[in-house]
């Protein structure tokens, strides 16, 4: 749908106009059959923005002669009536509906779960009778000509912790495939009361098209968050049942015919997956070489060729690979030469940095994915790595191990020339008399220090993202992006990404920011018609993350004050 439907230029004139054909109910005596409204301007960026106050008067006229047909009084529209007039649905405005609704689908379903949860542990006995969650003992499937309960395994040696997760995880699958069948059959149900939730709280309403439309993006919207919630719990109980039911049955020996290779069908696995779940080129990337990795090291076969040995072996190369291979010894090695080379360094007492076993966990979680995806499309498909695990330790899940900038350190890059004054900003080593207050160099690490942000949010930043409430400035953290071709909110070139749901935020911008001059530089790039705040770090070109540049250009920064300490990066500010 146009986000200007009835706009429309008028022969005879230079102006746009907002042209409506009326109701055929509402063609009454004297009535025309269609309303134009002229915008008085031939320009259409000044036509959009007066398109709303054309519309709203319409609608208006409209709700009056509706009145009119039911017999009212002729009673003039008052002001309060202009202001519950429709609202024109527009692309951005339909956006932001959703993403507000996405992350309350979010928030529900962490209260929901952490309510049962509390409820499951203060009255375990009332848990097990199904008093406070519904036991998923109906999850019997047949396999290979048996019946099978992956509930009924775990009820061999019940744990709470683990029923109550699966049981959370069935009722969420019971809760998609009623919100899918409701959307086949085109009933909104109670996601009407939502739209009027959502309008409500922004002081809007909806003609009746515009309102199906917006019920209709909601229960979307709805769809992808709870497939989404439930992306993470897939490796963990997707087919889980079958293997558990496999290993119970004894080996025959049949032959199963040979599937398509691995290597044709990993640009197929990713091509479907990223754009059901809109991931940004650099996990794609990223996904495309875990895959290659496993390939390398477990060869390439036919998908349903691949055993326990195979995953085993994975995870034991991955176990013993350096950080970095790209530097000798390991240069120019195999990863399992690299592999190879790394044990016997180590047997001979030299210190070798191995892999984080987060990044080890990541690698095999996106195998595991892999292969859940091929056995839909495959039964005979068999997960190699689905029981590997690595042991992460809690207090390091947050991320890899950092150190925080000590106060020296700190007091050494405010010391630098890119603070006090440098030559240039080509230049910024030497000192000189030009400080960096209009570029990134000077403002990124100042508002990491002082906000929090990541890096990768604050160059993709625009100036629009500065926002102030009831007087306070702040930044405005989400991946609306606002660019010359949609002032709306959409620009291909400008499109934004966060690295979870829950990272959509407002961040307060720090007295301390705006002493040193933030609100200068914030007014001079307005006043340059600049839409970002530090357009000279663009987006990578190999991978279309945001912080690739300016990462780089700080590891240099970093080296050049002396500051070199393993873990102290940018995200330690």
């Amino acid at each position: 749908m146009a986000k200007f439907p009835y706009l429309s230029g008028r022969k005879g004139s230079q102006n746009l106009y907002y042209k409506r054909m009326v109701p055929l109910e509402l063609r009454g005596a004297g009535r025309p059959a269609q309303i134009w409204r002229s915008l008085k301007t031939a320009d259409r960026k000044a036509a959009e923005r007066a398109y709303a106050g054309a519309h709203a008067e319409v609608e208006l006229q409209f709700a009056q002669w509706r009145k009119e047909e039911r017999g009212s009084t002729r009673a003039s529209a008052s002001p309060a009536d202009a202001l519950n007039a429709a609202a024109p649905l527009t692309p951005g405005l339909l956006r932001r509906l959703a993403d507000a609704h996405y992350l309350g689908v979010y928030d529900d379903d962490f209260r929901w779960r952490g309510d049962l949860w509390k409820q499951a542990h203060e009255s375990e006995e009332a848990f097990w009778r199904g008093d406070i969650i519904r036991l998923p003992s109906d999850d019997w499937a047949e396999f290979k000509g048996k019946q099978y309960s992956y509930f009924a395994r775990l009820m061999e040696e019940p744990v709470l912790e683990d029923v109550f997760l699966y049981a959370v995880f069935r009722e969420r699958q019971r809760r998609l495939r009623r919100l899918q069948r409701s959307y086949k059959l085109g009933d909104g149900g109670g996601h009407r009361t939502v739209a009027d939730a959502l309008l409500c709280a922004r002081g809007l309403s909806l003609c009746d098209a515009d309102h199906r439309r917006l019920v209709r993006k909601l229960m979307e919207t709805e769809i992808k968050a709870l497939e989404d919630l439930g992306a993470g719990s897939e490796i963990a109980f997707d087919n889980i049942m079958d293997r558990n039911a496999e290993a119970s049955l004894p080996q025959t020996s049949s032959r199963t015919p040979p599937a398509e290779m691995f290597s044709n069908l990993v640009e197929k696995y990713l091509d479907e997956t990223s754009r059901a779940r809109e991931w940004p080129l650099k996990t794609i990337l990223r996904k495309r070489s875990d895959l290659r990795e496993f390939m390398e090291i477990a060869g390439d076969k036919p998908v349903n060729a691949y055993v326990q040995p195979d995953g085993i072996k994975f995870k034991d190369i991955q176990l013993a690979l350096p950080i970095n291979r790209q530097k000798p010894p390991f240069k120019g090695l195999s990863r399992i030469g690299v592999a190879e080379k790394a044990t016997k360094l180590r047997k001979e007492g030299k210190h070798v940095d191995l892999l984080n076993p987060i990044t080890i966990k990541d690698k095999l979680g996106t195998v595991a994915l892999f292969f859940t995806w091929a056995k839909a499309c495959d039964s005979s498909v068999v997960n190699p790595v689905a029981e590997q695990r690595v042991q992460v330790r809690r207090n390091k899940r947050g991320g890899k191990k950092r150190h925080p900038w000590t106060i020296e350190e700190l007091n050494l890059m405010f010391a630098a020339p890119v603070f006090t004054g440098c030559r240039s900003s080509r230049h910024w080593k030497e000192p000189g008399e030009v400080v960096l207050r209009d570029s990134a160099k000077y403002w990124v690490p100042l508002i990491a220090l002082f906000s929090g942000l990541r890096l990768g949010e604050i160059i993709q930043m625009q100036v629009a993202d500065v926002k102030m409430m009831e007087g306070i400035g702040y930044f405005d953290v989400t991946t609306i992006a606002v660019g010359d071709k949609d002032d709306e909110g959409y620009d291909p070139a400008e499109e934004k990404s966060l690295k979870t749901a829950s990272s959509r935020r407002a961040v307060p911008i720090h007295k301390s920011l705006l002493d040193l001059g933030f609100e200068v530089f914030l007014d001079t790039l307005r006043a340059n018609g600049e839409a970002r705040l530090f357009p000279e770090f663009g987006r990578a070109e190999d991978d279309g993350s945001w912080s690739k540049q300016f990462s780089k250009y700080f590891k240099r920064f970093r080296e050049s004050i002396g500051v070199s300490r393993r873990g102290v990066k940018f995200h330690s500010l």
